[in-house]
């Protein structure tokens, strides 16, 4: 088994790249279908899609800025991506929570979630945990 080992220069690279009012994402060790995967989103003046991942944890670090995360509830009208993902343009019933630097937001599988940075930037660090 490898080993990575990802520096904070390297995490921080994404956050001095990415454009503004848009999301960017980079993956920065392990993969999307693999086991876990690690990586830096920023996410700039947007709301993106609702998501939930039946057979997969989320674990959310906010290196800076803020945002709004909406946990909890169902996705309205939701889509299928692929066996176990969906999304959807919002979510209802959700609890919104305020979410800062230094915050950690844990997700397990099945919770649909969504993030509000509309008028603001939060740069992130996420783990995903597959296969659960």
């Amino acid at each position: 088994m490898s080993y990575k080992i990802v520096t904070n220069k390297e995490a921080a690279e994404i956050e001095l790249a990415a454009g503004s009012r848009a999301k960017t994402v980079k993956l920065l060790s392990g993969s999307w279908d693999g086991p876990y995967a690690v990586a830096s989103v920023v996410l700039d003046d947007v709301l993106p899609d609702a998501e939930m991942h039946e057979h997969a944890a989320d674990i959310w670090f906010v290196r800076k800025g803020s945002a709004k995360f909406i946990l909890g509830g169902e996705l309205k009208n939701p889509v299928s991506l692929r066996k176990g993902e969906k999304t959807a343009a919002s979510i209802a019933g959700g609890k919104e929570q305020e979410v800062a630097e230094g915050d950690v937001i844990d997700i397990p599988p099945g919770v649909p979630h969504q993030i509000d940075a509309r008028g603001r930037r939060i740069e992130l660090l996420i783990v995903k945990i597959n296969g659960l």
